[in-house]
């Protein structure tokens, strides 16, 4: 369908369902039923069920992404059967439009009732699944909605498996334990919610309730948990000065699938497969919430145009992702910080270190890797840290940046904390909305003078950072470390990276400029041999290239395409040496300034 004219389309039923006048007094217009007999075959039933319409003809779409992962991932792909009835169960006739819209003739009626299946087998934090013991409600994939009517209330009733249960980011109506209600679809399908059996504690902050529910085996403390919940809640809600944004938050983790963590207005969905919350590991527990959390604030409520309101119908472009991913990357471990449950902040020559080894950094700027999220963040190949920046660690490279820039400008007196503040104040106040440009701005305003030349660099360009220069700012030289760099460079650099399955490792990426791209190395390549002695795994590979120095010749036996190939490689050296972190000598009350606001001291 044309896209204008499905715009057009859309306007004009929301016209008609506004018009029609729902009968708003008696409960929900919009009612789905969800049910779930055959968990072991990972189908949700819906049933949607639209009355007071006048219309003579209802479209119906299921989102083609989720809020907070940008992608268009085509849920409607899932979506079994459909059918259309009145409200005598009689059928109604309807045709597809697109690839995620659904066209009813109601007859005028006033009444259609939408029946269809969802197929949600693979446990994921993006979508949901269900199997035998339980399963994760995201409702971008779960539950179609009228086009034009998205600001319509809605109510879910889920009928469960006996023994089940059903929490998250709405608590469930006094009508009914598995009862939801939202004052729109955007809140609907904005909330994680758990369903089967889980473990889960509640706990509130200044009066508003937080929840803590696992899917799947865990061995987590929860009472510790909501203790070190609480913590991070209460800094981050000082961070933006004070309060909480929501009337309920819920903190939604599953073992049962992969790492990772998206963001919801009133929750998060975390995964944590093999994490053992006993270890170290908790640690990382504790990172990914802190992260998710602060999303509270940033995307969910301070946002760019674009997502106001979200359209799911197609991508919803914004160039300020290195902001609202990498600024809140960047408050993730200061929040920990404040919060008493980490002792210090990461160590900044890490940042110079991955920048610096990343060729990608001087290719595309922060800037366009936001704007191009959709089709390169979730869809990186062999070669994506050649030419690709990754707009995570380059905000959080920029957020370091300002926090430097700010502080030095105020000598000591505001830093990035102010920025967040008003951007805040005017979103809650005045509804304003951030690109690029508007951050900029809000930073000139903190500051009072030009971030035209730093934003000009190092958010649309991609000049190389002087780390140096932005360091001394706090008193710090950054320097190479000339022994830890001699003994790191003493094995050869090849210049690749390795995937292994069973057998013989295989090329899974090149880096640009080095050694193996330099002599013919590529990409898939199936490493048979080095200098005539057979490779069997990634070990003995490792084991093999260790007896090599820079400047050594080796000979690959390689299999591309099926067919053997002996490639000669002269090894060399890593383009990033080994730095470290120097406290200058005698440093003014300007740098310590700088230094206690970047380093929290």
């Amino acid at each position: 369908m044309n896209r204008q004219f499905k715009a057009t389309l859309t306007l004009t039923l929301f016209l008609v369902l506004t018009q029609a006048g729902f009968a708003a007094q008696q409960g929900p217009t919009i009612e789905y039923t969800v049910t779930v007999d055959r968990p072991q075959a990972h189908l949700f039933s819906v049933t949607m069920e639209i009355a007071g319409l006048q219309a003579a003809e209802l479209d119906v779409s299921m989102p083609v992404w989720t809020p907070g992962s940008y992608l268009v991932r085509e849920y409607e792909r899932h979506v079994i059967g459909f059918a259309a009835s009145d409200a005598d169960g009689g059928s109604l006739d309807w045709r597809k439009l697109d690839k995620n819209t659904w066209r009813v003739s109601t007859n005028g009626t006033g009444h259609a009732a939408i029946e269809y299946d969802v197929y949600a087998r693979e446990p994921g934090i993006r979508w949901s699944f269900v199997y035998d013991e339980g399963g994760h409600v995201l409702g971008t994939n779960l539950f179609m909605h009228v086009v034009g009517g998205a600001d319509l209330p809605a109510r879910a009733t889920f009928e469960l498996p006996e023994g089940w249960r059903l929490d998250g980011g709405i608590a469930p109506s006094g009508t009914g334990p598995f009862v939801i209600e939202a004052d729109s679809y955007h809140e609907l399908i904005d909330t994680p919610m758990l369903i089967g059996g889980f473990s889960d504690i509640a706990f509130e902050v200044d009066g508003v309730p937080h929840l803590i529910a696992i899917l799947g085996p865990h061995n987590a403390d929860l009472e510790r948990m909501r203790d070190d919940f609480t913590r991070i809640v209460e800094a981050a809600a000082e961070l933006f000065g004070g309060g909480l944004p929501y009337d309920r938050y819920a903190f939604v983790f599953m073992t049962v699938t992969g790492g990772g963590g998206i963001e919801h207005a009133n929750g998060t969905s975390i995964g944590l497969r093999g994490i053992d919350f006993q270890s170290e590991s908790y640690r990382a527990v504790l990172g990914v919430t802190s992260h998710e959390f602060i999303h509270a604030w940033v995307v969910k409520r301070i946002q760019p145009p674009a997502f106001r309101p979200y359209d799911y119908e197609e991508e919803n472009y914004t160039d300020a992702l290195w902001y609202y991913e990498g600024f809140t990357s960047y408050y993730g471990d200061r929040i920990l910080h404040r919060a008493g449950l980490i002792d210090g902040l990461g160590n900044p020559v890490d940042l110079v270190t991955a920048y610096r080894s990343t060729p990608g950094h001087y290719v595309q700027s922060a800037a366009d890797a936001s704007f191009n999220a959709w089709i390169h963040l979730y869809r990186g190949d062999e070669s994506t840290d050649n030419y690709r920046t990754n707009y995570y660690s380059k905000g959080r490279t920029i957020g370091n940046l300002l926090e430097l820039e700010i502080a030095h400008a105020t000598g000591g007196a505001k830093g990035l904390d102010d920025v967040m503040q008003l951007m805040w104040q005017r979103t809650r106040d005045d509804g304003a909305a951030y690109e690029s440009s508007d951050i900029q701005a809000v930073c000139e305003e903190v500051v009072g003078g030009s971030f035209e030349e730093f934003f000009d660099k190092y958010v649309y360009g991609v000049e190389e950072i002087p780390f140096e220069e932005f360091f001394l700012l706090a008193g710090y030289r950054l320097v190479v470390d000339e022994e830890a760099t001699a003994e790191r460079d003493r094995a050869g650099y090849l210049g690749v990276r390795f995937s292994e399955s069973g057998g013989p490792p295989r090329i899974s990426g090149v880096v640009n400029g080095g050694p193996a791209a330099r002599d013919g190395l590529n990409y898939n390549d199936l490493i048979l041999a080095v200098d005539s002695v057979e490779v069997r795994s990634m070990n003995s590979l490792s084991t093999r290239l260790a007896g090599y120095e820079p400047g050594q010749q080796v000979e690959f036996l390689v299999s591309r395409f099926g067919e053997p190939r002996r490639i000669s490689v002269t090894l060399g050296v890593r383009s990033a040496p080994v730095y470290e972190l120097v406290e200058v000598d005698g440093p003014t009350e300007l740098q310590l300034a700088v230094r206690r606001r970047w380093r929290q001291m």
